[in-house]
């Protein structure tokens, strides 16, 4: 009551102040307030600007140092400036300024094992791409010098193919029904992960030119079916019509394009799936390229928390103790005591006990998907966890699950909206590319 007669003096006194003296304080302060949010505003975009420039600059110095390792024509012409639209990075840039030049030949200085090579040894050689870009800022223009921002990338990238490591790159992702709804965004999340999915498939397979022996790819989507009503839905979750074993190259759009959602959430088959496929990928990479230790990532994506089950198990369960009333013959029987109880009462203590079902309900999808992701890791897979707006309700608890499921909290991502995802998706992807090939400086 004292808040609102408080404000209404305020509204009284502004309504009155003829002079304005109080309008104007109004006016500043709100002015300082939108000014302080404005730039905070200004300050992320920036910093988005800048990532998506070292994102670029890396693709375009690795397409350019693959062209040559292949002996194809050279894909970036050496000191042409490229719009982003050609570059062929995937996304949007949001500045519209942002161009790319590639430099050839340059030599690699900065590795020390580089020293004993001839000059002519292309493993010494590199492909320079080079990004800048400038930000329009929206607010920090209005009172400071800041109505633009340079932002510039370099990305070093060695020629000989030998420099990289070749890697299997599965995707187990969430089909159930809730992908179905809308974000805040008002996109469709089904539709923002198939988008995701695709970009960074184009960005794969711009640097893959060859596509022969530097990824292996493989897709397990999944839901729950706790009513049985869906033969194509396993008991452990996964949709064995719409896997993706694991196969040269990237996936195709026809394999994510087909992913549908329905029903519920259970990761655990989809997990133990792709597990047991990891577990022959040194062998596989072995026979195709001499690497029996090939980089292993695992890009986990859930929008909700899997579902509570009931699962039913035999255990020991104790005889409890009880109480026969005699009186009269009566012998009822009562498994705890009572107030009124007499001589007439026959006290029978705990004792034995019986092997039986017991039922419960639990997350039992969550332990065992933990105990999957536990034995991936174990076998050295990365392990990238995507939460893609999880409702309030379950976002505690699905946020710790992935956490938990996931290598550390550097590869955890939490995305709000397709936007969120499409970066999140674009981060994972600079970060394999960065360790399965050749980016030096």
């Amino acid at each position: 009551m004292k808040k609102f007669s408080t404000m209404l003096t305020v509204l009284r006194r502004l309504k009155n102040d003829t002079q304005g003296t109080f309008s104007i304080m109004w006016a500043v302060s709100m002015t300082g307030v939108l000014l302080s949010c404005g730039a905070a505003y200004d300050m992320t975009q920036i910093h988005k600007a800048r990532a998506l420039a070292q994102f670029t600059a890396d693709h375009m110095a690795l397409a350019a140092s693959i062209s040559v390792d292949f002996k194809n024509p050279d894909q970036f012409t050496a000191g042409v400036s490229y719009p982003y639209e050609s570059i062929g990075a995937g996304g949007i840039d949001f500045t519209g300024t942002i161009t790319g030049v590639v430099e050839y030949d340059i030599v690699d200085t900065a590795d020390a094992g580089n020293e004993d090579l001839d000059d002519n040894d292309k493993s010494r050689l590199l492909a320079r791409a080079t990004v800048k870009g400038t930000y329009s800022t929206a607010f920090m223009g209005i009172l400071s010098n800041f109505a633009t921002v340079s932002f510039e990338a370099t990305s070093d990238v060695a020629y000989a193919a030998s420099h990289g490591t070749p890697a299997s790159v599965f995707f187990i992702v969430d089909n159930s029904g809730s992908m179905n709804s809308y974000d805040n965004n008002h996109v469709r999340k089904l539709t923002g992960l198939k988008a995701s999915m695709n970009a960074f498939m184009d960005i794969m397979d711009n640097i893959d030119t060859n596509g022969d022996d530097v990824f292996r790819t493989a897709l397990y989507p999944y839901s729950q079916d706790y009513q049985n009503n869906y033969s194509f839905i396993d008991n452990d979750g996964i949709i064995p019509a719409k896997v993706k074993h694991p196969e040269w190259g990237i996936l195709n759009h026809g394999a994510i394009m087909a992913m549908t959602s329905l029903y519920g959430t259970d990761s655990s088959g989809a997990l133990k799936d792709a597990a047991n496929a990891f577990a022959y990928e040194g062998d596989i990479h072995n026979a195709k390229n001499g690497t029996d230790e090939p980089l292993k990532f695992a890009i986990f994506m859930t929008d909700g928390a899997n579902n509570k089950s009931y699962e039913c198990g035999t255990e020991w369960v104790a005889n409890r103790e009880y109480w026969i009333d005699t009186y009269h013959g009566w012998n009822r029987r009562y498994n705890s005591r009572q107030w009124w109880f007499d001589k007439w009462v026959i006290h029978y203590p705990a004792s034995g006990g019986s092997n039986q079902q017991v039922c419960k309900r639990d997350y039992w999808f969550d332990k065992r998907s933990l105990a999957t992701c536990a034995e991936m890791k174990k076998d050295d897979v990365i392990i990238y966890a995507i939460a893609y707006d999880v409702a309030e309700d379950q976002k505690v608890h699905a946020e710790k699950f992935m956490k938990q499921c996931s290598s550390g909290d550097d590869y955890f991502k939490s995305a709000s909206n397709a936007s969120a995802l499409d970066a999140a998706f674009a981060e994972i992807g600079d970060s394999i590319v960065e360790e399965v090939i050749r980016v030096k400086h």
